[in-house]
């Protein structure tokens, strides 16, 4: 935002010569004191009165004066209402107070006089930016968008404004101009990028990034910058390089580490995660987001006691955050605290009754905790929510096992076979059961497939030696046990809340 006068006139023209045009230089030149003495010999001028108080404005508002810089400017605008750069420097002080209807009355005055005003229109198109008007903002900078296209800042104003509007075309095709500019400084680079990341253009915000790290190699914040742009075009390699970078510019970079914690999970190695997790959580203790994530690893690696304590400090720090909560209750699933991950649960529900995921969950929890009847029409609910998912349909099974509806399960496990023939825990179900009714034939060749699908599942190697054994296969039966027994030894079995994910 300008808070300049210049002394334009419409239509008429002031004297460029004598007191004024001597304070107009001495403005310049930043000798405010000099300007002043010339502006009140101008005042003595009829023919540059009213200019002669805009300069005195534009004086108090450099000196930081805002209401005596006020009073000028107005008074100047009632000598000569056409004075244009006394209105924008008005405007622009009314912007600064939050006045944003008198900055844009002052503004439109200024383009009615001169609508070819540089100023006028960029402060105007700013102020409707701010103000979310992405839509006028672009109005207002039309005729003067060629010029904007030739800075960063100008660059920056457009992008924004494309961006508000989600039209990606027109931001992306603002990225050659940006790369035809000298260097940016850091703080405009960073911004850009931003906002194409935020739009989805991930690979034009690296090119903007990698550009601007040219003149500032050790840039902690563009090297964190680049690195959050690599991991979300999935290349991990570079975002894990980009994060050290930055981790080694400063260590104790909490959205670093972050940012590396995420890269080792998703590259599977849950315990780099961890140690990244650690230091975070030793440079922001309270921070729920590190709490979170590090709670969120220690299930993952079947560290419970260290789950539950980190996770219930985030609720507590961010209980608002549904994902906390959900994540905290199958922690309180894998101590087989049910009561605990039922109250949750129940809580979700009550603010989001509609929720496929924390219905399945419920009905998970119900059913891990003998409450089958209940279980039932939790499952239910969350399929007719969302009937495209799996988990939902596994557990329904299970729930009518165990209420006794044999036939009704197998149902729910052969359906859902044939929408996920990969699914290795439906195999193992269904063949359990065949089991049990004394169907071997079938039996194994669904426990074989469920073992082949999936090695880990100790159920079915139990099933399997279970119904070799009822088939005389001695040899064969004892194999399957002995695996189910290593299988046993190395992970022990605990009931888990399954975290659902789309599509599942």
């Amino acid at each position: 935002m300008v808070l300049c006068v210049w002394i334009s006139l419409c239509p008429s023209v002031y004297p460029s010569t004598g007191h004024l045009q001597r304070a107009l230089e001495f403005i310049n030149q930043g000798n405010l004191t000099a300007a002043e003495g010339e502006a009140r010999l101008a005042i003595n001028e009829p023919a540059t009165r009213a200019a002669a108080w805009a300069t005195l404005g534009t004086i108090r508002l450099q000196q930081a004066k805002y209401d005596e810089g006020e009073r000028l400017l107005r008074r100047a605008l009632s000598l000569d209402p056409r004075l244009v750069g006394a209105r924008v420097s008005l405007g622009g002080l009314y912007l600064m107070r939050g006045k944003t209807d008198s900055a844009r009355q002052q503004f439109h005055r200024a383009l009615r006089l001169d609508p070819a005003n540089h100023n006028a229109r960029l402060d105007l198109a700013e102020l409707e930016t701010q103000a979310g008007n992405y839509r006028a903002s672009l109005d207002a900078a039309r005729p003067i968008r060629a010029d904007l296209r030739g800075s960063p800042e100008g660059l920056l104003l457009l992008a924004m404004d494309y961006a508000g509007l989600g039209e990606k075309d027109a931001l992306a095709a603002l990225v050659s101009d940006w790369q035809a500019l000298p260097q940016a400084r850091e703080d405009s680079a960073a911004g850009f990028a931003s906002l194409l990341l935020r739009t989805g253009l991930t690979r034009e915000a690296v090119a903007v990034l990698e550009k601007a790290k040219t003149s500032a190699p050790n840039s902690e914040r563009l090297n964190l910058m680049l690195a959050d742009c690599y991991f979300a075009a999935g290349e991990l390699a570079k975002a894990s390089a980009s994060y050290e970078q930055a981790l080694g510019q400063k260590p104790g970079c909490v959205p670093c580490l972050e940012g590396a914690a995420r890269v080792a999970e998703r590259e599977g190695n849950s315990e780099k995660a961890l140690a990244y997790l650690i230091k975070a959580r030793h440079q922001e203790p309270n921070n729920p987001e590190v709490l979170f994530e590090f709670g969120k690893v220690c299930l993952e690696r079947d560290l419970v006691e260290d789950a539950l304590s980190n996770l219930k400090k985030a609720v507590e720090l961010r209980p608002g955050d549904d994902s906390y909560v959900y994540v905290l209750a199958s922690a309180h699933v894998a101590r087989k605290q049910y009561a605990e991950a039922r109250a949750l649960l129940e809580r979700l529900l009550q603010k989001h009754p509609n929720n496929a995921v924390f219905n399945y969950a419920l009905g998970t929890v119900l059913y891990l905790d003998f409450h089958y009847d209940a279980a039932e029409r939790y499952l239910k609910r969350s399929i007719e929510l969302r009937p495209d998912q799996v988990a939902a349909y596994y557990y329904l099974g299970l729930t009518e096992e165990k209420r006794g509806h044999d036939e009704a399960a197998m149902q729910v496990y052969r359906a859902l076979l044939q929408r996920q023939p990969e699914h290795a825990p439906t195999y193992e179900a269904l063949g359990a059961l065949l089991v049990k009714q004394k169907r071997y034939a079938q039996a194994q060749a669904l426990l074989e497939k469920a073992v082949t699908l999936d090695p880990t599942l100790i159920k079915a190697h139990y099933q399997l030696a279970v119904l070799l054994g009822r088939m005389g296969k001695s040899d064969e039966s004892n194999r399957e046990i002995e695996i189910a027994r290593k299988l046993e030894s190395e992970r022990a079995s605990k009931p888990r809340l399954h975290l659902l994910l789309p599509g599942e």
